[in-house]
């Protein structure tokens, strides 16, 4: 009986101290380029939330400001860039009983798709537009910040 208790112990703990583990993630240039009709770089000044564990978050025009449209070729230019952008998240496994909040600031893409659908890709993860959000663990990604700045060089002034 103790040589159980002590295992299921060590399994516990185990468990809870090799809770968290780190992934990677990127787009897929096809799947960003499919019902594309146009793109624009945008600026995020006050940090906005846009994702909650618990509940779906909006985006609203007044939230950020656009800074460039781009043509075809800049859309090729900068999503083939970005596919080769690594976001990294954690994924937690012990439950969580509080809502963790995500946000965005600075600069960020915004892609329109038919329908009126659009999808934000931000430094810390994207925002999709009517769509909830079930893979939570890939809300908190994070590029590295010279990464993400070097996607944006050719775009601004």
């Amino acid at each position: 009986m103790k040589k159980s208790i002590i295992f299921m112990m060590i399994a516990l703990g185990t468990f809870v101290f090799s809770g968290c583990s780190t992934h990677t993630f990127s787009y897929d240039y096809d799947e960003l380029m499919q019902n594309l009709t146009r793109a624009e770089v945008i600026y995020i000044e006050e940090k906005v939330d846009f994702f909650e564990v618990h509940w779906y978050v909006g985006f609203e025009k007044n939230d950020y400001e656009v800074v460039a449209e781009l043509n075809l070729d800049d859309v090729h230019n900068l999503l083939t860039a970005l596919v080769d952008v690594r976001f990294s998240y954690s994924r937690i496994w012990l439950p969580v009983s509080v809502s963790r909040i995500y946000s965005m600031q600075g600069y960020a893409i915004k892609l329109h798709y038919e329908d009126d659908q659009f999808i934000i890709v931000g430094q810390t993860g994207d925002y999709r537009q009517g769509l909830p959000r079930f893979a939570q663990i890939l809300a908190g990604r994070r590029a590295a910040d010279e990464d993400w700045n070097n996607l944006f060089s050719d775009y601004l002034d």
